[in-house]
């Protein structure tokens, strides 16, 4: 099956994969921003958005997608950007498939087991009864149990959609719950795996995804790699800094 995408621009083409319980259309301002000069692709990832669901969720398998998806289109000499759980299976196909891309960009997120989890969150949203549920108030209130980041909370709530007169989840929740632990982890079988490609690591200064603890894992994988900061930016950096964050993309991809 192929993943449901949108497309825009035309040139050296750009993937781009967003994170967990985002979609294609998170990033359809950044993809406009940088149509100009490229053809964007902005895929919804397998258990997202208009794609299809799997019970598997392994970043070899939503790797594997984004090739198909590649293949399909024919691309070649392609860009690369993931953020979040989007950037490990843009970390995935690097080191899997280093022949079919030219360099990859990685927002917040690095090539290391992480301990926090959305497990709770997750548990919420598994738990809230839709079908007696009338309005989106009703599901933020719930949500708000176990978490105080309404930022979050938004970000969730995009997946909250009605069906005949209902709401639903268009997420798979039940598969992403199940294989929340190893999401959280980097695939175990790329820990001898290395990509010279250009990179460029972009982490917000008030986001705990890269850190200089982080460095070491980063540069094992990636010796080429750069690791900028944007100052003042959380873990959604290209929502909350799109100036800067399209700053530091394009002056890195001008010269790759």
């Amino acid at each position: 099956m192929l993943l449901n995408y949108h497309e825009f621009g035309k040139g050296r083409p750009i993937i781009i994969l967003h994170g967990l319980f985002g979609s294609a259309r998170n990033w359809q301002g950044i993809a406009r921003s940088l149509a100009d000069n490229h053809r964007v692709i902005t895929p919804d990832l397998r258990n997202h958005g208009q794609s299809f669901h799997e019970d598997s969720m392994s970043y070899i398998d939503m790797a594997d997608d984004v090739i198909a998806l590649c293949d399909h289109l024919d691309l070649n000499d392609c860009l690369l950007m993931g953020h979040s759980m989007g950037g490990k299976v843009a970390m995935t196909i690097a080191l899997t498939h280093p022949e079919q891309f030219s360099a990859l960009i990685i927002a917040d997120i690095a090539p290391f087991d992480y301990e926090h989890s959305f497990h709770d969150l997750v548990e919420a949203m598994l738990n809230m009864d839709l079908k007696n549920l009338k309005h989106r108030t009703e599901a933020e209130a719930e949500l708000a149990k176990v978490t105080n980041d309404i930022n979050t909370i938004q970000f969730i709530l995009q997946n909250l959609i009605r069906v005949g007169g209902r709401f639903c989840w268009r997420v798979n929740l039940d598969t992403i719950y199940a294989n929340l632990t190893s999401l959280s982890q980097f695939p175990k079988n790329l820990n001898s795996r290395s990509c010279h490609m250009p990179s460029l690591f972009l982490g917000g200064s008030e986001s705990s995804y890269i850190r200089s603890i982080h460095n070491a894992s980063i540069y094992k994988h990636f010796p080429a790699a750069e690791i900028t900061m944007i100052e003042g930016s959380g873990h959604w950096l290209h929502a909350e800094k799109p100036k800067e964050f399209l700053s530091e993309v394009k002056n890195f991809i001008n010269f790759v």
